[in-house]
């Protein structure tokens, strides 16, 4: 329990110092590219009235970005994971190399069930989630591909720590779900601090 408190403290020490780095980095940018613009360098300029109306055109940018698009799942993935006690049973059976099946480890059946109904969904006799012109690429299945898949992993979280008594009543229970979002929540803030910053020094760097 200590080393996971120490490893916890030391990825929050390190999320603190890039958060900082990016805080800086959005302050420093409009200046820096002012006083490239002002010097003749061909920049876009966010201070100019020009640079404050893209700004608030692209200030969603960051919540719609693909890259949110992956992180959101994975954080979700991870905290219910961790959350439920999962990871407990992932270590032991990584560190032992034996995995004993019991009644604590039957949610896996859940999950192996909604993962046929996802291929049954595929390759079934109807198979919807192909496209209109039965590819699998690009196809409904590959648009949500990673969203559905999260949401199995997070609801299989959730039977097991129910089935296992690991949380006690239904708001600990539900607590798997959001879990990730409150463990993580530096990252969220960090991912999306990172691709308004991208976003804006493609504005700069291209000179609007």
């Amino acid at each position: 329990m200590r080393n996971r408190f120490m490893i916890y403290r030391k990825g929050h020490s390190v999320a603190s110092a890039l958060l900082f780095v990016l805080l800086i980095a959005h302050l420093l940018l409009p200046l820096l590219a002012w006083l490239g613009s002002a010097a003749g360098f061909p920049l876009g300029n966010l201070f100019s009235s020009e640079g404050i109306r893209w700004y608030y055109l692209h200030i969603q940018d960051c919540y719609r970005s693909p890259f949110m698009t992956v992180v959101f799942p994975v954080v979700l993935v991870l905290g219910a994971i961790e959350r439920s006690g999962l990871s407990e049973i992932i270590e032991d059976s990584v560190s032992k190399g034996v995995l004993s099946l019991t009644y604590r480890q039957r949610a896996g059946t859940f999950l192996l069930l909604y993962l046929a109904g996802m291929l049954l969904l595929l390759f079934g006799p109807y198979a919807i989630l192909l496209s209109v012109t039965g590819h699998l690429y690009p196809s409904p299945f590959v648009s949500g591909i990673l969203q559905t898949m999260s949401l199995g992993f997070v609801l299989t979280s959730l039977l097991y720590a129910v089935l296992s008594f690991h949380l006690r009543g239904w708001q600990e229970c539900l607590s798997v779900l959001y879990w990730g979002i409150q463990r993580y929540d530096v990252w969220i803030l960090i991912s999306m601090l990172a691709v308004q910053l991208y976003n804006a020094l493609c504005y700069v760097w291209n000179g609007a």
